[in-house]
């Protein structure tokens, strides 16, 4: 199993700035450019983003596939086409897709995890959640305090996780967006209830 996460070009500079990173690697890949950064947090870490025109696919990297080439060879598993509606992973036959997820960070709200239905079905609630536009909302137990309790979403194709926390802004590292006197949990909730529609497609 492997993981990497995507996120908006405007992105960069926050995921740089939250690992302190420190500029190892550039250079020309498959369309984009790979960046590679040393880390501070954690400093047995590297941190690698493949940047495209409007989104970056990036992840951690530890010892021993750490070094270039375990990195290029990652993100060449699949092939990437870079689009303004989003990112497109084709696995070519290499890999199977369907148990993957969708990770997203939205600014002020927190950290948004989209899988498919069909393979998820054991987290749905056996009772009936909050219904919204998209689908149905319920809170979820195990986090530290109420304010901070993720919210699961399920829509006709997707389930969805939402993990509340005051992510900062695009383009502006460490300075959050969440509206003043909004908990974390009520910002998510929020955000949750102003989705019209998501869909998870194979």
């Amino acid at each position: 199993m492997w993981a990497l996460e995507l996120a908006p070009t405007s992105s960069l500079g926050s995921g740089i700035s939250s690992v302190g990173g420190r500029e190892r690697e550039r250079f020309s890949l498959a369309g984009g450019e790979l960046v590679i950064y040393d880390c501070e947090k954690p400093a047995d870490a590297r941190w690698a983003a493949w940047v495209g025109p409007w989104h970056i696919v990036h992840g951690m990297f530890y010892a021993p596939l750490w070094e270039s080439a375990d990195i290029v060879e990652t993100f060449t598993r699949v092939t990437w086409t870079d689009t303004p509606e989003g990112m497109i992973a084709d696995p070519g036959g290499r890999f199977e897709m369907s148990t993957s997820l969708y990770t997203q960070t939205i600014a002020g709200v927190g950290t948004l995890q989209v899988e498919s239905r069909q393979k998820s079905t054991d987290q749905i609630p056996k009772w009936r959640g909050h219904r919204s536009r998209a689908g149905e909302i319920w809170r979820m137990d195990g986090a530290d305090s109420s304010e901070n309790e993720p919210l699961l979403m399920v829509t006709d194709s997707a389930v969805v996780t939402l993990s509340p926390w005051n992510a900062p802004q695009p383009g502006r590292p460490g300075i959050g967006a969440r509206a003043a006197g909004l908990a974390p949990t009520e910002a998510a909730a929020d955000f949750l209830t102003r989705v019209r529609r998501l869909d998870w497609r194979s």
